[in-house]
């Protein structure tokens, strides 16, 4: 029996109501568009490979299946199925093509599965989807399938019917603590949908999108964004504001515009309206070469050439103002903190890209600070404010700033006192979301949702590093939002021995690389090996040019090193490997190296 599955007809979920026609989803939890990502790659699955849905609607023989990221897909059963709602089901791909695959519930053959079924009857449990699945799983994992195990086995699986059954045995076998969260994460580590980094851009997005329409959420994310540094951006302005007061315009003349000039004592020689210098009237060509020289026209604008490394990835992460935005962009939010009270001066470092972005959004979140309080015409900041928040350059300028705090920069990757407070920052940054979004009445958003899901990623972490050293990297390269795994292979019998082998895997997917595993093994008298596994062909011979370059420098540290690169077109992602899913298990055992932590 199998179930086809139609991909033009997948489901979004979004803000509560479905498009697409599809039934309500269970808990009325929306999906963000990012959230489709394992939804659209059950076509790109071989055959043989495996996923987990729950059933959330049948009608007939079509049926709505939710899938570990919260997607979900439409499948129609090729004939008649013993199927109920809220059942929680694994599927296995057996054929493809035409955009359709071919799935069949994994129970489907295991139930026939002599050995599954006299296990089952031995226990006196009913052989069903989820017993059946839930035997061949502990076969799998080499667990005992007596009397006791089995019922044993059985109550913890009935203790979370929202999970998979093979996931909850595939967690006791690793000595993953179970929770509904935890078991919720392990579902979506399997379908290699756990990168923070996929889903910082699109969390950061999202929060800016809604400061544009809510100032206090809008303060809140800027104390957050910013809290972290002290910087001179309070006294810049203040001494910029006390210039502006410390100028007098010049009356018009005929074809000119009025100018700012430094307030000058007058003396009884001079003419109203003049201004004299040292005792002496300045002659009328050099009376602007002064002082006045610096200030900025009203309606001047800078322009200049477009460079051609501007971003517009949807990605992007920089600290340059000028590979952020165009010269229009930087304009158009200069004007608007000119609107809000910022001094030209400053602004002018704006237009120039002299500032960073950093630097912008806290001149940004001082002048907030200041203005709300000292503006005479609260109405009038209030509506500037409004204006500015609302505009794309400050939403662009909002959403870099807050991915830039959730991104790891690959300086800091070696230091394991830095990878250790960025988890710290992204814990402590996401609560102080999740609290500004309840503020603002939020809770029941998907924006709450993905927040928590970030610290609920990292929560898991820490349960798999007690087990196996394992730590996701999402990285800040390039200027581009990447991720990155680090997994140590331990052997913990081994480990007790303390032979000093060490052995790594990091595996890293990039925009114009692609994915690429690196894996390094070390032993005690400093024989280093590193072996490139490159999924483009392409990019062999670029890697390999490269090498002596990577070995030169670690040579400098004092290590002996081999390496060499290899193309394998056969993707094997980080979760398959740790959670021993892959069907062909050389490239495991090749990696199961001893380590020392």
């Amino acid at each position: 029996m199998s179930i086809r599955v139609s991909h033009e007809n997948q489901v979004l979920q979004n803000g509560g109501r479905n498009i697409g026609g599809a039934s309500q989803m269970e808990e009325n939890r929306p999906v963000s568009k990012e959230a489709i990502r394992l939804a659209a790659n059950v076509r790109y699955m071989n055959v043989g490979d495996t996923f987990t849905g729950k059933i959330t609607n049948i009608d007939g023989m079509a049926l709505e299946l939710l899938l570990a990221d919260k997607s979900t897909l439409n499948a129609k059963l090729s004939q008649k199925m013993n199927l109920s709602l809220g059942q929680t089901m694994s599927f296995e791909i057996t054929g493809g093509g035409g955009g359709k695959v071919s799935l069949t519930p994994l129970y489907a053959n295991l139930a026939g599965d002599s050995q599954v079924t006299k296990a089952l009857n031995a226990a006196q449990l009913p052989v069903d989807s989820r017993n059946a699945e839930m035997v061949q799983a502990m076969m799998k994992e080499g667990m005992s399938i007596d009397v006791n195990s089995l019922l044993g086995m059985a109550r913890t699986v009935a203790s979370y019917p929202q999970a998979a059954p093979s996931s909850i045995v595939q967690m006791q076998k690793l000595g993953i603590p179970l929770s509904e969260e935890n078991a919720e994460q392990f579902e979506i580590y399997k379908s290699n949908s756990h990168q923070i980094a996929s889903e910082v851009s699109a969390l950061a997005e999202n929060f800016a999108k809604e400061a544009g329409t809510d100032l206090s959420l809008n303060n809140a994310l800027l104390q957050i964004v910013t809290n972290d540094t002290e910087t001179d951006s309070p006294d810049i302005l203040k001494n910029a504001l006390a210039e502006e007061e410390n100028t007098v315009p010049i009356p018009e003349q005929e074809g000119e515009e009025a100018e700012a000039l430094p307030k000058e004592p007058v003396s009884e020689e001079a003419k109203p309206g003049e201004t004299v210098q040292d005792g002496k009237m300045p002659a009328p060509e050099t009376a602007m070469d002064g002082p006045a020289k610096n200030v900025i026209r009203d309606t001047e604008v800078i322009k200049e050439p477009e460079p051609a490394s501007i971003l517009y990835g949807k990605n992007t992460v920089t600290d340059d103002l000028e590979r952020l935005f165009t010269a229009e962009e930087r304009n158009a939010l200069a004007e608007s903190m000119e609107k809000m009270g910022v001094p030209k001066s400053i602004t002018t470092s704006v237009r120039d890209a002299k500032m960073t972005s950093y630097e912008t959004l806290d001149m940004i979140k001082t002048a907030v600070d200041l203005f709300s309080k000292t503006a005479q015409d609260k109405e009038e900041f209030t509506h500037s404010l409004k204006e500015l928040t609302g505009s794309s350059e400050y939403g662009k300028l909002l959403k870099n700033e807050l991915a830039g705090r959730l991104l790891l920069s690959p300086e800091d990757v070696s230091d394991r006192e830095k990878v250790r407070d960025y988890y710290e920052r992204v814990v402590r940054d996401t609560a102080k979301l999740s609290e500004a979004l309840s503020s603002s009445g939020r809770e029941d958003t998907t924006l709450f949702r993905d927040t928590v899901n970030i610290r609920d990623n990292i929560d898991f972490m820490n349960q798999l590093n007690q087990v196996f050293t394992y730590v996701q990297l999402p990285l800040k390269m390039n200027d581009e939002a990447s991720h990155g795994d680090l997994y140590v292979y331990t052997n913990k019998k081994k480990l007790a021995e303390k032979d000093g082998n060490v052995s790594a895997l990091l595996h890293l997917d990039m925009e114009h690389l692609g994915t690429m595993d690196v894996h390094v093994s070390m032993n005690d008298t400093g024989n280093v090996k590193t072996h490139f596994i490159m999924q483009k062909a392409e990019l062999l011979d670029f890697i390999a040019e490269h090498l002596p370059e990577l070995n030169e420098r670690l040579e400098k540290r004092g290590y002996r090193v081999t390496s060499d690169v290899a193309l394998n077109r056969e993707e094997k992602n980080v979760p398959q490997i740790m959670f021993r899913t892959v069907k062909d298990d050389r490239l495991v055992q090749k990696l199961s190296f001893d380590v020392k932590a």
